[in-house]
């Protein structure tokens, strides 16, 4: 009679590699993409916007706005498909993360570029 955790707990579902794809790699597309595109930017941009410049801008918004959020929803109906828990719990947990981002971050600076664009 431990103490511990029994065998057969949800703690062994997280430790599990397919748990650990299924998070990182939507964040990591997501968020490492927009960061990529981030780097890329303050490197490239001399004052003067190129195609290179708008397809890096086009490529920051992109990648935590949509390739995040859809490479999640793709591995959870692939974890559904394969009956792979862990794979399908790691993917919802980014969704949720997901949104945490939007409403933590993303929305309260786009609410703020919104309303005072000009006059900071």
């Amino acid at each position: 009679m431990g103490g511990g955790l029994s065998e057969n707990s949800d703690i062994k579902i997280y430790n599990d590699v397919d748990f650990k794809r299924g998070l990182g790699i939507p964040i990591g597309l997501g968020l490492g993409g927009s960061f990529f595109a981030l780097i890329v930017l303050i490197g490239f941009f001399d004052g003067s916007p190129t195609a290179i410049v708008y397809f890096f801008a086009f490529m920051l918004h992109i990648c935590h706005l949509i390739l995040w959020p859809s490479s999640a929803m793709w591995l959870i109906v692939r974890g559904r498909k394969l009956e792979n828990l862990p794979l399908r719990s790691g993917a919802l947990l980014s969704l949720k993360l997901y949104a945490g981002w939007m409403v933590l971050f993303v929305l309260p600076f786009a609410w703020f570029a919104y309303n005072f664009n000009g006059i900071v």
